[in-house]
């Protein structure tokens, strides 16, 4: 089955997407359709809408109908039908559904730039929630759109490009300098489906010049039945590599990353990129450092939350490395789409970063020393209520007079909610000298955010901490305790969230804790942030990991070995040593014992007295970091529980040797 590149515009501010896209939802498709609610259930907007209106005239009783009401609010926002959304969620709050329809309708209050309704709403609720750090957020966020909307400056112009469609049209890139290939689900796109969120056809790639002008679909090796999207290319433009999202009526759908080389003017047939692993997302491509470096966005295991941005690098002939995580100051708990990038500056959209509503673009540029500058808003016009994302700078164009840049960017700012593809003109003014005491009234009214999330690692075998660690999942209903400069009690939210304003210049101590897992303390600083003059938000990102216990099980300290015949503590084994006694010291119920063990080699009972000798070298290190004696207990084991023993002991490698020279601590119950 195919699933839709639909636009991002149409997804609103969820996670769903990584291309403008589907996830997990295809089969679902197969599913009898009975009634609205079931066709929004199973993320069939365009069909829902039709059903539930059908349905709301027939509802006699008032609580079914401002149900109805709801769904289909709810169903426009996610069709981006902004003004019929807020209509819907009018209904049902003036019909009393409930707190739900009160969020919605802020949400798309302030999506349509309406901010000071929206706000009225949230202030709202935050009478009922006075400790929800979310809705607190929120408002301040709103109060800086206001001020943002208030303070805009008429030094850009933009225009909707004529080859834009009365469907999606987004994601353009700059072709041979002087052409736009770009994602659309236009009717002449290929396949003759529908996807049934929007209704409309399944994304290709097309070309146009830039003024808009000969749109036509691009390189049939390119284009499939499948959706494809959101491409880049290299400097010369002799390689491609772009998204592509296609399954099958038995099997989940997911969007992975393609490329395609150009040789004699014909593209060859596109190959998945190596480092693409199944049943993950990746899409939104974009090239830096002289085409050595991809950046892109996926939903790693080890990101922050959403959808994050991850690079990888060139290390042979169509060749790349395994993904890493872009830094924290990028990446947040929310999603991240839509890197692109101009000599050292990336351009990305976020729906958590501080903004206008829907997606924002921010830009941030590479430092000095190697580390990327904390994200900054372009505020409007480019940026405005609506989702905003793809911003292309041309660095082809011809600058005339007053004009310092132009480029392109992509919204959905249009009435009808679909994207669109907009040129824009930047031109130089005059700046403005800003008074020394205006910047320091700027920098009192500072909004520092600390946003942070409580997960576990997540095992290959759930009862074994030794085995593989597959991913992260999140612990809801966590402890979240602050102290020094900040005594505090939270718990965390859906998705292992909380948030907290912090205050300029502190130190804070934060513990997690879970029944059933070891509690966790880290420390946030606010002391010596490099924030600009009119920064008037900044928000920290933390991640804490919190480790389930397993009592009388043995967990591996894989960095604590021994020399042969020794049982000193080296030098190499102190840094888990001292993690261990961290633990120990936020989990001051726990006691633990300290195992080791030896190899093959020796008299059964010289190896038993030299694993006794180890462990209680272990233990005698941590009491010397302030962990009391008596939480404590030595065993050495020798050689009877050898962790290799697939050979013979005279033909063991040293390697195998040293496995067996190890240390092991377990929870005592």
């Amino acid at each position: 089955m195919q699933i839709s590149l639909i636009s991002f515009s149409t997804l609103y501010q969820w996670v769903l997407l990584l291309l403008i896209t589907l996830v997990l939802y295809s089969c679902a498709f197969t599913k009898e359709i009975k009634n609205g609610e079931a066709a929004y259930e199973q993320k069939k907007y365009a069909v829902a809408v039709e059903m539930l209106k059908a349905e709301h005239k027939k509802k006699s009783n008032k609580r079914n109908a401002s149900r109805t009401s709801y769904l289909l609010g709810s169903s426009y926002e996610r069709l981006n039908d902004i003004q019929r959304s807020i209509r819907w969620y009018e209904k049902a709050v003036r019909a009393n559904y409930g707190e739900q329809a009160d969020r919605g309708l802020a949400r798309v209050y302030k999506q349509s730039g309406d901010y000071t309704a929206a706000l009225d709403i949230w202030k709202s609720l935050a009478k009922v929630h006075s400790q929800d750090q979310m809705i607190r957020r929120e408002i301040q966020i709103l109060k800086l759109a206001a001020e943002w909307d208030r303070d805009r400056q008429s030094t850009t112009k933009f225009f909707a490009l004529d080859g834009n469609s009365r469907f999606n049209d987004f994601a353009s890139t700059i072709y041979e300098g002087n052409y736009l290939v770009f994602t659309s689900d236009r009717k002449d796109a290929t396949g003759s489906d529908n996807y049934k969120w929007t209704g409309n056809k399944y994304s290709d790639l097309f070309i146009m010049d830039k003024e808009g002008r000969g749109v036509r679909r691009f390189d049939a090796e390119i284009n499939s039945n499948f959706n494809e999207g959101a491409a880049c290319f290299t400097q010369d433009f002799n390689k491609i590599i772009f998204t592509r999202c296609s399954g099958t009526e038995s099997t989940d759908s997911y969007c992975k990353l393609m490329y395609a080389n150009k040789i004699d003017g014909l593209w060859t047939e596109p190959q998945v990129i190596n480092f693409v692993v199944e049943n993950i997302n990746y899409g939104q491509p974009t090239l830096i450092e002289n085409d050595s470096v991809m950046v892109f966005c996926t939903k790693g295991p080890d990101g922050p939350g959403g959808y994050d941005l991850y690079y990888s690098e060139l290390v042979g002939d169509d060749e790349w490395s395994s993904p890493y995580l872009m830094p924290n100051s990028i990446n947040t708990p929310g999603d991240e789409y839509f890197p692109t990038s101009c000599e050292d500056t990336l351009y990305f959209s976020s729906d958590y970063h501080p903004g206008l509503g829907g997606l924002d673009i921010f830009k941030t540029y590479l430092k000095d020393n190697g580390g990327w500058s904390k994200p900054e808003n372009v505020r409007q016009p480019i940026n405005s209520s609506h989702d905003d994302f793809g911003l292309v700078i041309d660095e082809y164009a011809r600058l005339r007079g007053k004009e310092i840049q132009k480029g392109f960017f992509s919204s959905s700012r249009e009435k009808n909610g679909n994207d669109n593809i907009y040129s824009y003109t930047k031109y130089q003014i005059e700046e403005i000298e800003t008074d020394t005491v205006l910047k320091e009234e700027t920098k009192d009214e500072l909004s520092i955010y600390l946003a942070g999330k409580v997960v576990t690692d997540q095992y290959e075998n759930n009862d074994n901490p030794n085995s593989k660690v597959i991913g992260i999942e999140t612990l809801t209903d966590a402890r979240v305790e602050f102290s020094g400069d900040l005594i505090l009690d939270r718990r965390s939210g859906k998705d292992g969230l909380f948030i907290e304003e912090l205050d300029n210049g502190k130190i804070y101590n934060i513990k997690a804790s879970k029944p059933g897992y070891l509690s966790k303390t880290i420390k946030v600083s606010t002391k010596g942030l490099s924030l600009s003059p009119d920064e008037k938000s900044y928000t920290i990102n933390v991640e804490i990991k919190l480790d389930k216990i397993f009592y009388d099980t043995e967990i591996i300290l894989k960095e604590i070995y021994y020399d042969y015949n020794k049982w000193a503590i080296v030098d190499a084994a102190k840094p888990t040593l001292d993690r261990l006694s961290t633990i120990l010291r936020d989990n001051p119920q726990i006691r633990i014992q300290m195992s080791s063990h030896t190899d093959c080699r020796g008299e059964d009972d010289y190896n038993a007295e030299l694993s006794q000798k180890r462990a209680q070298s272990a233990v005698l290190y941590l009491v010397d970091l302030g962990i009391p004696f008596d939480r404590l207990q030595a065993q050495g084991y020798g050689e009877s529980q050898l962790a290799v023993d697939d050979c013979e002991c005279e033909s063991c490698s040293e390697e195998k040797h040293q496995e067996n020279r190890r240390t092991t601590f377990k929870i005592l119950r």
